[in-house]
């Protein structure tokens, strides 16, 4: 069993097309994995508690856990639409404080973190040959921060619990408080995976530093191990070639996206580039590659209405999933496409859009549009144009033309 563990969102808004990049690749990648026989167990959190979700809540005058539930619920809509697999596990930080407590704890006990007051730092100084490693940050080039270096032994040190001034705090055996960011993720994967080095580890790519080098750090202080052997850092997804960002004002959010795009049009997108690469997007790449999934769409229809039945050809489908198995998503596009013009192949061309999970291929013709079809081609065989233009434009309604 393979161990894949995607850092979550902090839900305290609605996600842009970027923020869902991740989990979009992590579900496109899976599912060629699964196909292609191999077992996966796969880890993904929520952050329910964090400053930017206690700000929100001061902001509108609701408790913490009323606008994390509520953007929780957005997010996970989301998937529903999409048709993004759950994941194995899903885990939120506010349901975990007492494994969090024991976590923090070895690493007092071991030596690897130090208590001032209610805060437990972790002792990076003491790792400094092991930090560094995922990031490759060197401790002695860092930019030291005076004011977040107070009453810490240095400045690197990062917080496993911390006292706050402002928003909800929980109970513990360190005092009132909550838990660090960093360690939250670090002790989710070390409970369902029994300290096990992950197999694969995800997350955005502004998250490599400082975030998964502390939760490497972390896992080694307990484990005498790396938290993954292989690290998957997405790109980021620009607006114009600026990173999307609310000072800008260029964030494409996703209920503005879907009133103008198909929901498998964001899959499609997903698998024109390499993940690491940015995608830069445009008001005309977004029209392009959703014409290019209306083909797509308008092909599937032609198979259902005219009862087109072939042999799939599982050695093109198990091609294609090897490429994108192995994270060459623009090979397997190119190979998409090409395989989309072969008339001969369309049963095989629908049967990978399946597996890879594009939510149209659930979409089948009813046996009444399917005689309304029949009769349109009758008629215009006929050369009843005038009846037959009126049984076009319904199909057209419909969607089916």
């Amino acid at each position: 069993m393979k161990r894949y563990y995607l850092c979550g969102p902090t839900v305290y808004n609605k996600p842009h097309i970027g923020n869902y990049r991740p989990i979009m690749t992590f579900d496109i990648l899976i599912r060629a994995k699964r196909f292609l026989g191999e077992e996966i167990y796969f880890l993904h959190n929520i952050t329910d508690i964090d400053d930017k979700i206690i700000n929100k809540a001061l902001e509108e005058n609701k408790t913490e856990k009323e606008i994390a539930k509520y953007y929780e619920e957005y997010y996970l809509s989301l998937f529903k639409v999409l048709n993004i697999a759950m994941p194995t596990k899903l885990v939120r930080v506010t349901e975990h404080l007492n494994d969090m407590y024991e976590y923090i704890q070895k690493m007092l006990d071991n030596g690897s973190a130090y208590k001032i007051g209610t805060n437990v730092y972790f002792d990076v100084k003491k790792y400094e040959n092991e930090y560094g490693k995922v990031s490759n940050q060197v401790l002695a080039n860092l930019v030291k921060d005076s004011e977040d270096s107070k009453n810490k032994k240095y400045f690197a040190d990062f917080a496993l619990w911390k006292d706050t001034e402002v928003g909800v705090k929980y109970d513990s055996p360190f005092g009132k408080g909550r838990p660090g960011w960093h360690t939250e993720c670090s002790c989710f994967i070390n409970k369902y995976f029994k300290g096990e080095t992950l197999d694969v580890h995800g997350g955005g790519i502004d998250l490599i530093f400082p975030h998964h080098e502390n939760e490497n750090i972390q896992h080694f202080a307990i484990n005498k191990k790396p938290i993954a052997n292989t690290w998957l850092h997405f790109g980021t997804i620009n607006y114009n070639n600026e990173k999307m960002s609310k000072s800008l004002g260029n964030i494409i959010n996703f209920d503005t996206y879907l009133e103008k795009y198909l929901p498998d049009s964001y899959r499609l997108l997903m698998l024109t580039v390499s993940y690491s690469k940015p995608i830069s997007v445009t008001d005309t790449l977004l029209e392009s590659i959703n014409s290019q999934l209306k083909k797509f769409i308008s092909l599937y229809n032609k198979v259902q209405l005219e009862n087109i039945k072939q042999e799939i050809d599982l050695n093109i489908i198990n091609e294609i999933l090897n490429n994108v198995s192995n994270l060459d998503f623009a090979i397997a596009y190119k190979k998409i496409l090409n395989l989309f013009k072969d008339k001969n192949k369309s049963s095989t061309f629908f049967k990978l859009l399946e597996i890879l999970g594009f939510v149209f291929i659930n979409n089948k013709i009813s046996q009444e549009d399917k005689t309304l079809y029949l009769n349109w081609k009758k008629l215009v065989n006929d050369k009843k144009y005038d009846e037959a233009d009126k049984i076009r434009n319904k199909l057209i309604e419909k969607g089916i033309l």
